[in-house]
Formats: structure tokens, C-alpha cells, sequence
């Protein structure tokens, strides 16, 4: 398997990975007025955003107090793209990316997919049963994501509806193509 790979690596390297992220965050359009062309640039929102979730931050307050350390702003300006060290608070990401579309962070899921496909890295992850051919397995599970009993946003679920415990919380169905064998 690692031979195989190896005549991929340029292509699919982390770092060239991280860049065809980063350049689908490049295309979301800036949502805010007049573009805020004197602030922090509109894509800087979307790269911070993921460099900490790929980083494995265990929340935004802790990136946002880690993103002075001299590695991290190394890391956000080369691998991240993140233009002129421009990184949002954690207040002010959440107010940008908040309102944009989720449609707009799918698009470099499928190109990332999309070079998996046309590499064919996906073949040894076929599985066949019966009739059934060219298809993959996929794991699946679900996990929460948020739960207040007093912040809410339009899209939370209600737990408790109309009682004094009422509470407001957010799940995700998260999926992994998964090898047969």
C-alpha cells in the first residue's frame, strides 16, 4: 500500500490536501457588508476555522489563546493560508460563519473526494456482495455537538419542549468509508 501511495504523494500530500481546502475557501462569498475590505480577509474566517478543528483544538477560546505562539502563526501562514496573520477571535469567527451556507463547506469535502475517485485509492475499499458491486462501506454514528439550557440558536432541537427543563442541543451524523477485510 505504501508503494502505491508513494506515486501519488504530490498529489496527495497533506500539504497540497490543505491547499485545495484552502482554495475552496478562497471562493465562499463575503457575506458582509461592503466586504469589510480593511479587516481581517473573508477567507481568513473558514482557514482559521479549519486549522483548528484539524489541529484538534478543544475549543475556540483555547486556539484563539494559542494563535500568538510563534509555531501556530508559522503553521496558520504556510500550511493554512491564512493571508497577512489575520486570525479571528472566537467571537468573531462564530459571527462570520455562523450565517453561511453549509453548502459552502461540502465543496472541498468533494474535491478532496473528488482526487481520492480520479486517483483510484478508493478501489481496494470496494466491497461486493451478491449482485451488489462497486459499492463502499461506510460506519456510521452520532455524536452531540452543543447542549445549553439557555443558549439557542433557529436550527437547535428542543428537548423537553415548554417545561421548566427545557433544553436546546445540536447532533451530527458523522460517516467513515470503511475497508472490508
Amino acid at each position: 500500500m505504501t508503494t502505491a501511495l508513494h506515486k501519488y504523494s504530490k498529489h496527495l500530500s497533506i500539504k497540497n490536501l490543505i491547499l485545495e481546502i484552502c482554495k475552496c475557501f478562497d471562493q465562499i462569498p463575503d457575506n458582509r457588508p461592503n466586504n469589510c475590505s480593511n479587516g481581517i480577509p473573508f477567507s481568513n474566517f473558514a482557514k482559521s476555522a479549519f486549522a483548528m478543528m484539524h489541529q484538534k483544538y478543544d475549543s475556540m477560546l483555547s486556539f484563539d489563546t494559542d494563535q500568538a505562539e510563534p509555531v501556530l502563526q508559522h503553521n496558520l501562514e504556510t500550511l493554512y493560508h491564512v493571508k497577512d496573520g489575520r486570525v479571528p477571535s472566537d467571537t468573531h469567527m462564530r459571527e462570520i460563519l455562523d450565517p453561511i451556507d453549509p453548502v459552502e463547506f461540502r465543496k472541498p469535502f468533494k474535491k478532496l473526494f473528488s482526487l481520492i475517485q480520479r486517483n483510484k485509492l478508493l478501489k481496494n475499499f470496494e466491497f461486493k456482495c451478491g449482485n451488489l458491486k462497486d459499492c463502499y462501506l461506510m460506519a456510521v454514528d452520532g455524536t452531540g455537538l452543543f447542549y445549553s439550557g439557555e443558549c439557542r440558536c433557529n436550527e437547535c432541537c428542543v428537548k423537553n419542549e415548554g417545561k421548566s427543563n427545557e433544553s436546546y442541543y445540536h447532533n451530527l451524523m458523522g460517516g467513515c468509508i470503511v475497508h472490508p477485510g
